[in-house]
């Protein structure tokens, strides 16, 4: 120690050795984990990871954030080097993006209207302009210029059917009215589409499912079946041995015989229909397991919107009498009239329709009275209830109201106790078996709000004693008074990314209320920010580009429909784009608080008139001039066939005789004529020939020498002879030709091609939209240009015609010969 005293010595961290062994000597628990760091700290520095050594023994906060920082710094590192190998990512600017999104959008609902339009061009292209004196648009034209007497519509199509399809392709009619108006085989349709098709028995649908080509079968297994439904049916076939077959008289609808023969099925998904997601978050619960998805709507809170729970007090149910509760009718009714007033004296586009729904007839009617009554004491209300618009007020009950939808709709109850305090637990039809879809239609059919009226509380239905109809009754009715289904406001739910973490956190920062993942079902939002001001309300939604942005399965989804959707909801949206936050997360930052602070500016009414602006787009300009604004009149008319020309050839014969010509020169004669002409008759062309040289009449000698140059001619392949007929070899398609200028003596219809007869034929069927098997010699003859038709010539035009029904190429539909488009000329 060279005298030096051990007290003295200190270690290189400046501590005496003596204090620095106790404590080591107390600390012999934590060698291991010495040691543990000793050996992470060699292995840190043979991976080149000297720096991270390093910072661990000298900085202070290393024990709790080194790890933090080390995950930081290799991220920013991939991401760096994600921006310098992906050219995408390096070249992403958000401006541009945010341009190509928008362009997209009204490029696809640019492309949507000009498809509409040239839908529409293409329609009003076919639409018969002219007509003939004969054939079904001649008929369709007589039932125009008289004023009495018309043909029942039944009639009108055996004799018009053809030519009213062309004006009017689709028909809107009942599976009942296809029976009762289209005779069999008069009109046939590519597409037959049956809505609600739950309510359409099999029997009645049959007779529109032979008619067409292709069906599609629209309904919900979830709402009412056939009126009759309940009633006995029996198979007309029940002895029958095939076990695979399927008596339709088992099956309810049209829609259970497609399923039961597995025809393809898809579930429309996307709920349009309701502005508040309560309005339908109790069907999804109750019958679609949650599997509809469901716009949530950014006014959680606001009066007048969604479900409304109405309890109606001393309202008593009288089951012995009315069978009805006139308390809760009168109560109804009240509403009904206030709703009037306040909906008067807004302006006609903003006013809200209203539609009332009880569970029984009886409660129906009590409605009506009471609703009479007020009417009588308000008559400033009549304007409101007069079926003066496409949605007018009706009071319906439950069995008649699918299909109607209205932007309010109030539902009257009517069972609860009678006055003597006895409660029966009946709520009619909802008792019966398939009483559960039967709410479910009561329970979907309001867009903005929904009241309903009652006199019992959920927790006085027994669905003890009840079916799956008094469940989902007394589920609907403890949803509307307390809300306890699928709530459909910020759900809690963990963020998709850590992406949406950093916007949230950043958020939060700055003093703003944030929800995540904000939806009910099928359906959520990324981020929603509330607005200070009114809590119950949201004033911007955020969509990050997360894992819900890259699971839609088309541009159009992704980028428009949602957005759409939500916007028109009321929905302000906000997109940060994940790229962009990246590079310059304080940018975004201030854009997404531009965006708050303009959403702010626009709340209250100001935020109704941009909701309107949202939700009413301007139709992009389209530019249609060749699309008149009225389809032209029908116009009779002589149809104009090709004017038939005449080959015009000059032929010096000098001293030579005509039948004296070689056949090899006639044979170019011929194929002049034929150019011009064909197909001509040969002797035709051989008077085209001798009226150019000058010779007046077509001998026998001549004849044998023109005999021979067509021989000649088909020979070497100069025309085509077929059966007395030359043709040119080069294909050309057989024109109708008006031989009205003919001379009488040149008038004679065997010397008109077969071809050429076969396509005057099909030329009057087709412009006449059919034509009776009688009337088409006349028809066919006058395009030829022949204004006298002998029986001859009847006979000629009528084996045509045969030949062509035979084939295929001519069908009897109905009392008319029609065209077969499938069969190929």
């Amino acid at each position: 120690m060279g005298g030096t005293s051990s007290a003295r010595l200190t270690s290189k961290w400046g501590q005496p050795v003596a204090n620095l062994l106790k404590t080591l000597s107390e600390r012999t628990d934590d060698l291991d984990g010495l040691a543990a760091y000793m050996q992470d700290r060699d292995r840190c520095k043979e991976e080149g990871l000297e720096r991270v050594a390093l910072l661990a023994d000298e900085w202070k906060e290393a024990e709790h954030s080194l790890l933090d920082l080390f995950e930081y710094t290799r991220a920013s590192a991939l991401l760096e080097a994600a921006f310098q190998n992906s050219p995408v990512l390096a070249s992403f600017d958000v401006l541009r993006h945010k341009s190509t999104c928008q362009s997209f959008q009204k490029l696809d609902l640019l492309n949507i209207e000009l498809r509409r339009d040239a839908l529409a061009k293409k329609h009003v292209d076919g639409l018969p302009r002219n007509g003939t004196e004969s054939g079904q648009i001649s008929v369709l034209w007589h039932q125009f210029e008289i004023r009495a007497r018309h043909m029942p519509v039944r009639k009108l199509i055996l004799k018009a059917g053809n030519v009213i399809q062309a004006i009017k392709p689709v028909f809107l009619m009942s599976p009942l009215s296809v029976a009762n108006f289209l005779p069999p085989g008069t009109v046939d349709f590519d597409l037959v589409i049956f809505d609600e098709a739950s309510q359409v028995k099999p029997a009645d649908a049959l007779g529109a499912i032979v008619r067409g080509k292709q069906t599609v079968v629209v309904g919900d297994s979830k709402q009412l079946p056939p009126t009759s439904f309940f009633e006995t049916m029996v198979a007309q076939d029940s002895d029958t041995e095939d076990d695979d077959a399927v008596a339709t008289s088992d099956i309810e609808s049209i829609l259970g015989l497609f399923c039961s023969r597995r025809a393809h099925q898809r579930m429309l998904r996307w709920h349009y229909r309701s502005k508040h997601e309560s309005l339908i978050a109790g069907s999804n619960h109750l019958f679609y397991d949650n599997r509809l998805v469901v716009f949530p709507s950014p006014d959680r809170h606001k009066e007048n919107v969604g479900l409304v729970y109405r309890h109606v007090e001393n309202a008593h149910y009288d089951r012995s009498r009315t069978r009805s509760n006139p308390i809760e009718a009168r109560a109804l009714a009240e509403a009904a009239i206030s709703h009037a007033k306040v909906q008067l004296k807004r302006p006609v586009k903003e006013r809200l329709t209203l539609g009332v729904a009880a569970l029984s007839v009886a409660q129906r009617d009590a409605i009506l009275d009471q609703l009479e009554i007020l009417r009588r004491q308000s008559h400033d209300t009549e304007e409101f209830f007069l079926a003066t618009s496409h949605e007018p007020f009706f009071v319906k009950n439950l069995e008649n109201v699918q299909g109607d939808e209205r932007d309010v709709i109030f539902i009257s109850i009517g069972y609860a106790r009678t006055v003597e305090g006895y409660w029966a637990n009946s709520f009619g039809p909802v008792n019966r078996a398939g009483g559960e879809r039967r709410l479910n239609v009561l329970f979907s059919r309001a867009r903005i709000r929904c009241e309903v009226f009652t006199a019992i509380r959920s927790e006085d239905i027994n669905t003890e004693t009840g079916g799956l109809g008094v469940s989902a009754l007394k589920a609907f009715l403890s949803y509307a008074e307390h809300g306890h289904l699928d709530v459909p406001f910020a759900t809690g739910r963990a963020s998709d990314s850590p992406f949406e973490e950093e916007v949230v956190n950043a958020l939060l920062k700055r003093g703003y209320t944030v929800h995540t993942q904000v939806g009910s079902a099928g359906f959520f939002l990324d981020l929603a920010v509330v607005d200070p001001a009114s809590p119950g309300r949201y004033l911007l939604g955020v969509e990050c580009d997360g894992a819900a942005y890259h699971s839609a399965r088309s541009a159009r989804d992704r980028d428009r429909l949602r957005q759409s959707v939500l916007e028109s909801l009321g929905w302000r949206i906000h997109r940060i784009w994940s790229t962009a936050w990246f590079r310059a997360p304080e940018k975004e930052m201030k854009a997404l608080e531009s965006a708050i602070e303009d959403a702010k500016r626009h709340s209250g009414d100001n935020r109704r008139e941009s909701k309107q602006q949202r939700t009413a787009p301007a139709r992009p300009s389209v530019r249609n001039s060749e699309i008149p604004s009225e389809p032209p009149p029908l116009a009779i008319q002589a149809q104009s066939s090709t004017k038939y020309m005449f080959a015009k050839i000059r032929i010096n014969l000098g001293i030579q005789e005509l039948h004296e010509v070689s056949r090899e020169q006639l044979a170019h004669w011929l194929t002049q004529v034929v150019s011009i002409e064909g197909p001509i008759h040969w002797l035709e062309a051989a008077k085209r020939i001798a009226d150019a040289a000058g010779v007046q009449r077509v001998g026998n000698r001549i004849q044998k020498a023109f005999l021979s140059a067509c021989t000649y001619g088909h020979m070497y392949k100069v025309f085509e002879n077929r059966k007395g007929f030359l043709w040119t070899y080069e294909p050309s398609p057989v024109l109708v030709r008006d031989r009205s200028d003919f001379p009488p003596q040149q008038k004679k219809i065997e010397l008109v091609a077969p071809e050429e007869i076969c396509n005057a034929i099909e030329q009057a069927v087709k412009e006449s939209y059919g034509i009776a098997a009688e009337d088409v010699a006349i028809a066919a003859c006058r395009r030829l240009g022949f204004a006298r038709v002998t029986e001859d010539m009847r006979v000629t035009v009528e084996e045509q015609r045969d030949k062509l029904v035979k084939g295929g190429r001519l069908e009897l539909r109905g009392e008319t010969l029609v065209l077969n488009k499938d069969v190929p000329v």
